[in-house]
């Protein structure tokens, strides 16, 4: 066989080797002991308990009233959920002066988190609801804007900023999801919210999950388009520096959480995308141990 064939050959082989050594790289399917439905999600076990306003401005977006559980039903969640750890998160409280002080001090708390389908996930977990049982001299109340696949490059559009989120005169700006299709639209958002609500803060949060971002594999998780750990990360959190926002890698403490807990990942998630309840109180875990230094969220 000529030299040039056998090189050829030895390369298709090197290829198809790597090719079955990666195949199902980053798939979560491929050992999930979880079937999800063909279309939608599967049934939650704990639908949200408490009922909140809700208001459709426009086709495809939703604004709703957060918290959606109540101290109850997290507790009872919280211990159903297979347990696991984390590294506590660092908070920011150089961005943050006036929420903490609130939080401490005492006073009326208007959060509003914004963004897409994961953002709404991360508000019905209920994290409020903790966050005012930590600081009950607190007066804590949320508001949620969300759309499916929604970023920033959304809500800078048609005025939205300025027509449904500065009435609300939010004291603390919740930006995160897994969405974002450029930071520079995220850093758009946050100068309009700015130049309306002056004295509004503003944290950003990196992504947790998504579909088939393996938290068992640092290297996929980083790879993952929204990821605290990768590209994504290191631009949001010169954005936060930038523009003077606390930031939040969310990826980290939702990767060891799993890690930890000894099952697979899809037992915390309810369809190939999204958190079920016991994801979300993850989520709701790593936000509160964001702003509580002292107590152990687990």
């Amino acid at each position: 066989m000529p030299f040039h064939n056998r090189r050829f050959l030895l390369s298709t082989m090197v290829l198809i080797v790597a090719m079955v050594l990666n195949a199902g790289a980053g798939d979560l399917m491929k050992d999930s002991p979880v079937t999800f439905p063909e279309k939608g999600p599967l049934p939650a076990k704990y639908p949200p308990d408490m009922q909140t306003e809700r208001e459709t401005p426009e086709p495809g977006y939703t604004i709703s009233a957060s918290p959606e559980r109540s101290l109850a039903q997290i507790a009872r969640i919280q211990a159903e959920m297979a347990p696991g750890t984390f590294t506590l998160p660092k908070p920011d409280w150089q961005h943050l002066p006036r929420t903490r002080r609130i939080l401490t001090e005492g006073g009326d708390l208007h959060v509003l988190g914004f963004g897409d389908s994961i953002v709404n996930d991360t508000m019905r977990s209920g994290w409020l609801a903790n966050l005012g049982e930590a600081f009950p001299q607190a007066r804590i109340r949320g508001t949620v804007y969300v759309r499916g696949g929604g970023g920033c490059q959304h809500y800078r559009e048609e005025n939205r900023i300025v027509r449904y989120i500065v009435p609300r005169k939010p004291d603390l700006v919740f930006i995160g999801g897994i969405s974002q299709r450029d930071t520079e639209f995220i850093r758009e958002c946050i100068q309009t919210l700015r130049a309306h609500l002056p004295e509004a803060e503003i944290l950003l949060a990196s992504g947790a999950f998504g579909a088939n971002a393996d938290p068992r594999d640092p290297e996929d998780m980083a790879s993952a388009p929204h990821s605290g750990t990768g590209v994504y990360g290191q631009k949001l959190r010169q954005i936060a520096f930038d523009e003077r926002c606390a930031y939040l890698d969310m990826t980290t403490p939702w990767a060891e959480y799993l890690n930890s807990a000894e099952v697979h990942p899809h037992r915390f998630y309810r369809d190939r995308v999204h958190a079920n309840e016991f994801g979300e109180q993850i989520l709701s875990k790593i936000l509160l141990a964001f702003f509580t230094t002292t107590d152990n969220p687990q």
